[in-house]
């Protein structure tokens, strides 16, 4: 015990003044003491800290190896606070390697080990690693985000020097996306692919359906071969997702519904819809909590999406559609109101909102960003012919954007969109009519 303490003194006192190599072998000789002594723990410690050693040396291979290594003896031995830093180590070497998504994966995991041991400022140390790697990435509303966390746990914790250092990195960020500018070229081609697929949409609307799909597949192959060529990380992230917009038209219209019961449309064509974020979301190696699937701030959540009655009714009287089911019962209104609400609210917001406009953000800020998301959920939305619904959508999608602005999540619009569509096209329909007759007849 007493060879081993004087191992690791002599290591430590080695590791300060960067002789890493020397250091390197007072560990091992440490690692070799703690196996014959059957000590798990302190051959944990071992591994760790050769871990950190190779790391020092940039020989991550090494340093991956050892991490590992001390993590799984740690995992054996229930030691949380040694599951943190061995599952911090491995994201810091990830990260240098450029695997942020694999890298956030290892930091998310070390933030569960920490808070499960209350130690708050090694979670606030990793929250700001993480926002690191979102920043490296230009991916500047997530860095924030993980920055804001950071920053409210070094505030209670009461670490001004954390805390001055976060809030620095945090204005310099909001100061960077400010002063970032597209090209006009830039600016003029995100602007020529929102007419475009208006004019596709108003195309289909007019039942030039052919030639619609065609300009579909032209803007599809457009925003593919954009991507690729642009030296902007984050406007090919954007054009990338937005690619899902054509997609889902081309298939939507590519099903035979035509003996399908209207209702059913919306689950089938969700279905494609779905598979496009869930590929955008891997792709861009985005978690739950970047797409907005948390339940934030609850009671506020249920306040946005108790709007969805009062939009629901305003957009019945612009819209006026027949009803989607053939009577109005309990069983038959739950059952399609669940359809409405994963195929309507939670499909389209997840990828309104969690994914386009996140990335539209990042592109064009926070206030043309969000307009510019507001605009191509407009779009979308030509197929109903009415310019007072569509000036209503564009109004409905700038209020969900702002709510996941503030809130990060889309708990609360997704409830609110589906809910909206359940009034929309299940409950009014069968109570307006007698409402409007009633009013009619107080006024002859």
């Amino acid at each position: 015990m007493q060879n081993d303490e004087n191992y690791y003194k002599m290591a430590n006192m080695l590791y300060q003044k960067h002789e890493y190599e020397e250091a390197l072998k007072y560990y091992k000789k440490a690692l070799n003491h703690s196996k014959t002594s059957d000590n798990r723990i302190d051959e944990a410690h071992a591994y760790l800290n050769i871990g950190n050693v190779y790391l020092e040396l940039k020989n991550y291979h090494e340093s991956l190896k050892n991490y590992h290594k001390s993590y799984k003896i740690y995992k054996k031995q229930k030691n949380r606070e040694g599951e943190g830093y061995s599952l911090t180590g491995m994201g810091i070497n990830h990260e240098i390697l450029e695997d942020h998504e694999q890298a956030r994966n290892y930091y998310e995991k070390a933030i569960t080990k920490f808070q499960s041991i209350n130690d708050t400022e090694r979670t606030g140390i990793v929250h700001s690693l993480i926002a690191n790697t979102y920043q490296s990435q230009g991916d500047w509303e997530d860095a924030i985000v993980d920055y804001q966390k950071s920053n409210q746990i070094f505030h209670e914790s009461g670490d001004e020097q954390r805390l001055t250092e976060i809030k620095t990195i945090t204005n310099n960020i909001k100061t960077k996306r400010e002063k970032y500018k597209l090209s006009r070229p830039e600016i003029t081609s995100l602007i020529i692919y929102l007419l475009a697929l208006i004019t596709a949409e108003s195309t289909i609307l007019f039942h030039q359906i052919s030639f619609g799909l065609s300009l579909e597949a032209v803007i599809l192959f457009a925003l593919l071969i954009h991507s690729s060529l642009t030296k902007s990380t984050n406007l090919s992230i954007l054009l990338r997702s937005m690619m899902a917009l054509p997609i889902i038209r081309i298939i939507g219209l590519s099903i035979p519904l035509l003996q399908i019961p209207t209702l059913y449309w919306f689950p089938i064509i969700a279905i494609p819809l779905f598979a496009t974020s869930y590929t955008i979301i891997k792709a861009q190696g985005l978690n739950r909590r970047n797409v907005g699937l948390i339940w934030g701030n609850l009671p506020l959540q249920l306040l946005i999406a108790s709007t969805g009655i009062l939009l629901g009714c305003i957009e019945y009287t612009i819209l006026q559609p027949k009803p989607l089911i053939p009577v109005l019962n309990l069983e038959t209104l739950i059952f399609a109101s669940i359809i409405l609400i994963i195929s309507t609210g939670f499909a389209e917001e997840l990828l309104f909102r969690g994914i386009l406009q996140k990335n539209s953000q990042n592109v064009l800020g926070p206030l043309y960003g969000l307009l510019y998301t507001a605009l191509l959920f407009t779009a979308l939305h030509i197929g109903w012919n009415s310019i007072y619904d569509l000036i209503f959508v564009f109004i409905v999608g700038l209020f969900y954007g702002i709510a996941f602005y503030k809130t990060k999540s889309i708990l609360g619009t997704t409830l609110s969109h589906g809910i909206s569509n359940t009034f929309l096209f299940l409950i009014v329909p069968f109570y307006a009519p007698l409402l409007y007759s009633i009013i009619h007849s107080l006024y002859l």
